[in-house]
C-alpha cells in the first residue's frame, strides 16, 4: 500500500470516527472487511488513537449512556456486550460508576410496570417470575430486580 492510498484510507476512517463512536474493534472489523493487511490496520489504529478519533474511555461512556438511556438496557448486559468490543473491565467499571444509577432503577421501574401490563398470566407467581426473567434479559442483577419489584409491589397488583 503507497502513501496516498493509506492517507486516503486513513482519512476514511477519520470521517468514520467523527461521525459517531468508535471503538478499536470497530474500525478493525471495518478495515478487515476492506482487506486491509493487520499491519496496516494496526498503524492506521494508532494513528486514529494519536488524534484521539478512538478513545476507549470516552467509546464506553457514550455506550453506557446510549445503551441505558435509550434501550434501557441494565449495567449486566451493557458491561457484557463491551466485553465482546475489547473494552477492558477497568474502563468498563469506570463508565459504569460514572453513569447516573437513578437513569438505571428509573428505566427498569418504567419497563417492568409496562411489561406487568402486557402479561396476561394470572398466578401471582408466574407473573413475579416473568417479570424477573424480564428483568434479567434486560441486563440488571437480580438483587436489583428484587428491589424494584418491592418498591413498585402495590402498583403491580392493579
Amino acid at each position: 500500500m503507497d502513501q496516498e492510498e493509506y492517507r486516503k484510507l486513513l482519512g476514511r476512517m477519520q470521517a468514520l470516527c467523527s461521525r459517531s463512536e468508535k471503538c478499536r474493534t470497530d474500525i478493525r472489523k471495518k478495515l478487515e472487511g476492506q482487506e486491509v493487511s493487520p499491519r496496516v490496520a494496526e498503524k492506521i489504529l494508532g494513528d486514529l488513537e494519536k488524534e484521539s478519533f478512538i478513545d476507549e474511555h470516552r467509546y464506553a461512556r457514550a455506550y453506557v449512556n446510549d445503551k441505558g438511556r435509550l434501550q434501557g438496557w441494565g449495567p449486566v448486559k451493557i458491561s457484557n456486550m463491551l466485553r465482546t468490543k475489547g473494552i477492558s473491565d477497568d474502563i468498563i467499571q469506570l463508565a459504569l460508576s460514572q453513569a447516573d444509577q437513578n437513569l438505571f432503577s428509573g428505566k427498569l421501574k418504567k419497563s417492568l410496570l409496562l411489561k406487568n401490563k402486557a402479561i396476561k398470566e394470572q398466578d401471582p407467581r408466574k407473573r413475579h417470575a416473568r417479570l424477573v426473567r424480564f428483568g434479567l434479559g434486560k441486563g440488571y442483577g437480580y438483587s436489583q430486580i428484587m428491589e424494584c419489584l418491592e418498591s413498585i409491589k402495590n402498583q403491580l397488583m392493579k
